[in-house]
Order: structure tokens, then C-alpha cells, then sequence
């Protein structure tokens, strides 16, 4: 007995000294989306891969522009002077990441090399604590005017309604309980509306009826599958080219071309925020909605005063300061805005107490206050003005100038009333892809990482005044580009793990 104890305690001391002892190789999967074969995948609780009819279009746009970059995210950072204290370092296991991707062999275990290690990736999985959904949590997903293109554009009745009810069935089993769909991006509507023109993204032509109402099925479906509905609207844009041409006769921008209340700027096309009429339209086009249709909520967009020149509403403000206005351009501005926030507030609730109001700003506040003008400490901290704000919070958690922690905390800690709710807006359309603007730690982030969304909601619900989440946005989460599927498809797994 002695001489097998012994025998053995030699073996052990031998495979300890030569590191024989290793961790079990991952088994190598063969991904559909890798091999370019469409997805069988309908129950494994991973969506369904879907081609898209624009590869691009999960990146073409960030939460109601044009451009995903220039909107919120490349503007935000360029104008973001100071870095953020918080690393992500700081935040234990929530910060911590999980397997670089949901393909893994033995040569994938050690194929971050050691300039990529300060970006925090790992190959060893680590467990997402505190995975809990509070009770009453939003759990939402945005349907921009983009995905229209596809299943609306141009479609009968029959073919939308079964394209739509598609959509909010895959959203509903995978644990979403929300929609923000598009119902006026450019001064338009995706309903039928006495004041504005039937979008162009119904039929091709703006103005054209579409010989149905998008929004009718919209909220009937998702209602049928237990889905909450709140109709998005863009308030001030109106056109995203200079030309004039495009714009319905029925529209109200026609009716006031070459008046200060239309105004063209960088090839682009707004109303003037300034303006008491272009006020009172917007607030009446919202009136409008919740009188006729029973949606759960008014959601506007990031979209407010699109310049700092002076030049934009120079005859309104100096119009102002001759009657004795005392207040500085900016805050005239932000007067403005705060004017149409507290009305459209009032209007809704005189219809329907019920129906929220939220906004989504961008996630850099210096922006919001002193370029868009918005001033939502106001919002949040004073009565009547929304119910939720829901901040684009899209960067990486070791993104350079706005770590993700950091600008969750900055939101959190703003709101002071009990009735306001903070939705953290996160970006599902960077999964897989290289982050442009946030610096050589944060560049590869979604790249190298598939769970950064899930640990991002883990974070967010701990802040105070969280209620819930938004993804930007739908086809991102369902028809990715071909070249971030498998991506997208192992961050969805995580994600719907903690939902």
C-alpha cells in the first residue's frame, strides 16, 4: 500500500511539474452563418438569421439618423473633452469579459495576443452575477422608418401585416415587451393623419395612400402579442436632403417654404424650434396619435436644435431680445425646447393619463445641453415635463472619453423625481464591430467580447431609477450584415440569458 501511495504521489508531483493537467479542448462548432448556409435555428432561443435586403442597414443609422456615427456616437466623442475616473476595471464581474466568440477550438483559446489584452478580453467565461429582471421591467427594441423599407415599402395590407406580426412574434419570444416604431421620421406619418402626408416610406412617394393604416396593425399586433407599442417621433426634422421638391403638397413644411419656420441647413431640411406655430403643429400631431390610436407611449428622439450657428434662428432671437427677452442665445434656445417638451407632456396626459412620454438623448450630455439644447436636467428633476428618459448610451465599457459605466451613473444620479424613469438605451448594432471612436482600448471591445449588452443591463440595474432597457435596433438584433452574424448571434445568446 505504502508503494502505491508513493508511486502515485510521484505521478502527481510529475504532472504538476510538466502542466499536464490542462482544461478539456472546446469543441469546434460549424456555424451556419460561418459556412454561409441560411440558419434552421427557430427554437434555440438565438434568433433566426434573416438575410437582409441592405447588408449595411445595421449600422446605417443610430436611433433616428442617418448616419449611426455622425448622429450620436462620432459627434458625442469628438465633442467630449474630458475622460471619465472609472475604468472598467472597477466594475467586478460586470466588467469582466466572456469568450471572444460563440465558435472556440484550442487555437481560439489563445488568440488574443498581448496588445489586445488591455481591452480586457478573456477566453475564459466568466458567469454574469445579479442576472435577476426587476418586476415591470421595459424591455424594448426600436423599429426605425429603415426596416419599413423593407417589409412596409411598396407591400398590400396582407403582406405588412404578416411581416409585421412576424417581427413582434420573434420579439415577444425572446422576452421583449416593448416596441418604439417609427410613426413620424420626416414630417410624415405612417398613419393616417389630417395634418401630415403619408410617409414615403409606405409607398415610395410621399403623400401616396397606401390604401391602409401601418399604424392600426401596428398596435393591434403588438397587443396581440402582449407587446407595449409607443409611437417614435423625429419632432423637428423634416427632410434628410436639401431638396424642396420632395416635400408633399399636403405637407405643412410646404405650406411654409421660404418662411423662418423651414429652414434648409447642410443639405438638410427642419422646422424652427423658435417658431410658436411650428410648436403648436408638432403638439398637435402628437394629440392626434393618442386620440385615435391606442398606443402605450410618445417616444421622441434625439433630434432637437441640429446647430449652434447663430445665423439658424438669428430674426427669432432678436426678435425676442427687443421685447425684452433677458436670456443668452443658449438658453433661449433650450427655453424652446423645454416649451415643446412641457406641452406635448400636458397634451397627452389631458387624453390619456396613462400613455407615457419619454425622451431619448444622447448619451454625452454637454451635447445635449449646448448643441441640441436640450436641457434634460430640467426633464427629470422638475414636474410635468416626461415620464422616462432613455439616453443612447452606446459605447463600450472601455470606451476612451464615455465609459459606459461612467455615463450610466452620470444619467442615473441625475434623476431627483420618484415619477421619472431612466431606459438605458444600448447599441445592439455594434455587436461584432469594430468601434471607430473609442480609442485603441475600447476599438476592438465588440469584437472581442459577446456579452456586452447582457453585463451592460446587468449594470444598469443597479442605478437608481432604472425601469428597463432599449436596443437600437431591430434588424440589428435579427437581419445583421453578413459579416457580424455569428456575432450577433452568440451576443444574443448572453443577452437572452439575463432577459
Amino acid at each position: 500500500m505504502k508503494k502505491i501511495i508513493s508511486v502515485l504521489l510521484s505521478l502527481l508531483m510529475i504532472i504538476s511539474i510538466t502542466g499536464c493537467v490542462v482544461n478539456e479542448e472546446p469543441e469546434i462548432i460549424e456555424d451556419d452563418a460561418i459556412l454561409g448556409k441560411p440558419s434552421s435555428e427557430s427554437s434555440s432561443g438565438i434568433p433566426e438569421i434573416i438575410q437582409s435586403s441592405s447588408e449595411s442597414s445595421s449600422v446605417s443609422e443610430s436611433s433616428g439618423s442617418e448616419s449611426s456615427e455622425t448622429s450620436s456616437e462620432s459627434k458625442t466623442e469628438s465633442s467630449s473633452s474630458s475622460s471619465s475616473s472609472k475604468t472598467e476595471s472597477s466594475s467586478s464581474s460586470l466588467s469582466s469579459s466572456s469568450s471572444s466568440s460563440s465558435v472556440n477550438s484550442s487555437e481560439s483559446s489563445s488568440a488574443i495576443s498581448s496588445s489586445e489584452s488591455s481591452e480586457s478580453s478573456s477566453s475564459e467565461e466568466k458567469p454574469i452575477e445579479n442576472t435577476y429582471s426587476p418586476s415591470g421591467e421595459t424591455k424594448a427594441v426600436w423599429i426605425s422608418y429603415l426596416e419599413y423599407q423593407s417589409i412596409l415599402q411598396g407591400k398590400s395590407k396582407s403582406q405588412f401585416t404578416s411581416n409585421i406580426k412576424t417581427m413582434f412574434s420573434k420579439l415577444a419570444e425572446d422576452g421583449f415587451n416593448t416596441v418604439f416604431v417609427h410613426v413620424r421620421s420626416h414630417s410624415d406619418a405612417m398613419y393616417d393623419s389630417d395634418i401630415f402626408p403619408w410617409s414615403v416610406y409606405c409607398t415610395g412617394t410621399e403623400g401616396k395612400d397606401p390604401g391602409f393604416d401601418p399604424l392600426e396593425i401596428m398596435v393591434s399586433e403588438a397587443h396581440s402579442a402582449d407587446l407595449k407599442i409607443e409611437a417614435w417621433i423625429n419632432p423637428y426634422r423634416i427632410k434628410g436632403s436639401s431638396d424642396t421638391s420632395k416635400i408633399s403638397k399636403s405637407s405643412p413644411a410646404y405650406e411654409w417654404l421660404d418662411t423662418g419656420k423651414v429652414i434648409v441647413l447642410d443639405n438638410k431640411i427642419y422646422y424652427n424650434p423658435a417658431d410658436e406655430e411650428v410648436i403648436d403643429l408638432i403638439v398637435s400631431g402628437v394629440e392626434e396619435v393618442v386620440r385615435n390610436y391606442d398606443v402605450d407611449g410618445i417616444h421622441f428622439d434625439d433630434y432637437f436644435y441640429p446647430t449652434t450657428a447663430e445665423s439658424f434662428d438669428k430674426e427669432y432671437y432678436k426678435e425676442y431680445k427687443n421685447s425684452g427677452g433677458k436670456l443668452d442665445l443658449a438658453s433661449w434656445r433650450r427655453q424652446n425646447v423645454n416649451t415643446l417638451i412641457k406641452k406635448v407632456y400636458a397634451a397627452i396626459k389631458a387624453i390619456n393619463s396613462s400613455c407615457r412620454f419619454g425622451v431619448s438623448p444622447t448619451g454625452n450630455m454637454d451635447q445635449n445641453y449646448n448643441t441640441h439644447y436640450c436641457d434634460v436636467n430640467t426633464w427629470v428633476t422638475s414636474k410635468g415635463y416626461v415620464d422616462y428618459i432613455c439616453p443612447q448610451i452606446y459605447f463600450g465599457f472601455n470606451n476612451k472619453s464615455r465609459p459606459y459605466l461612467d455615463v450610466l451613473s452620470e444619467f442615473g444620479s441625475m434623476i431627483t423625481r420618484s415619477d421619472v424613469e431612466l431606459i438605458v438605451g444600448l447599441a445592439a448594432y455594434k455587436a461584432g464591430a469594430e468601434d471607430t471612436y473609442a480609442g485603441d482600448n475600447g476599438k476592438k471591445e465588440w469584437i472581442n467580447n459577446n456579452d456586452i449588452l447582457a453585463r451592460q443591463i446587468v449594470a444598469a440595474r443597479e442605478e437608481n431609477n432604472y425601469s428597463g432597457f432599449a436596443l437600437y435596433r431591430y434588424d440589428s438584433l435579427y437581419n445583421p450584415a453578413s459579416g457580424v452574424k455569428n456575432a450577433v448571434r452568440a451576443e444574443c445568446e448572453n443577452l437572452f440569458e439575463i432577459m
